[in-house]
Parts: C-alpha cells; structure tokens; sequence
C-alpha cells in the first residue's frame, strides 16, 4: 500500500493529480492507468523500503534490502552483486509486464537498467527504462506520505 501512496504523491508533483487514476493490470500483472496511456510507472517494495518510477515509456524498478543472498540461487556470488543482478533481473521483467514466474528463465538483464546508488542505504534500488534516459531520484520520507 505504502509503494501507491508513494505513486499517488508523485502523480501529484509531476502531473498535478490530486488523487490516482482509476488503475487496471494487463496481462501478466503490470498495472496502468487506462485515463492516461502517456504515463507509464512501476512500483516496488521491499522490507520496509518502497519506490516507484514513472516515465512516458514503459519502465521497471525493483528494490531488495541487502542481506544474504539465497545461497542455491546467488551461486557463489557477493551478496550485493546477487541483489544488483537480481533488482536488474526483475526491473527488465517488470518493464516488459511479464509475470514474475519469468525471473527464473531469463538469464541476463537489459543493459539499460541503472543501479540508483545512495538512495536507500541498506537497499538496492535498480530502474529500467525502455530507452537511454537520465534518470532523477528523490528519496521520500515516511512522513512525508
């Protein structure tokens, strides 16, 4: 709930909606506003931690909280490369609106996906735009939602 509440504040700054869009979920999950084709968003949550991202293309975003990475999927890997792949991973997948059971079968993310640094200390933050953009992050503070 807290990761809407998020989208509803930035539908609010960006675009001037005092409240969000009426909201329906494609096939395979993705939720869009059918009012407003034009403003394509994803949202994550994790453990405490929730962001969102928004963009007139479609865009993913995933958000993990770093700890230890399950040791039969990371494969010997460094707990924060696991979850930088694995918020890459899931950010592609979420952008395209496949359904999560999709994570397991692809191998690589999109190279587009860009891993925001230093927004939520203790979390991996990764966005995924359909194209090469520059990408603006504010950090929120539960207050403020």
């Amino acid at each position: 709930m807290t990761a809407y509440r998020l989208l509803e504040l930035l539908m609010t700054r960006e675009y001037g909606l005092q409240q969000l869009p009426e909201m329906i979920r494609r096939e395979g999950g993705k939720p869009w506003f059918p009012q407003y084709p034009q403003i394509c968003f994803n949202v994550s949550h994790s453990r405490g931690a929730a962001v969102c991202a928004v963009h007139h293309l479609e865009i993913g975003v995933d958000v993990e909280k770093l700890r230890p990475a399950p040791r039969r999927l990371a494969a010997g890997m460094e707990d924060e490369a696991f979850f930088r792949l694995w918020t890459a991973r899931e950010a592609s997948i979420k952008r395209e609106g496949k359904g999560w059971q999709s994570l397991l079968k692809t191998a690589e993310p999109d190279p587009r996906c860009r891993c925001v640094e230093n927004i939520l200390p203790g979390w991996i933050v990764t966005v995924c735009p359909t194209e090469e953009t520059a990408i603006r992050a504010e950090r929120i503070e539960w207050n403020e939602i």
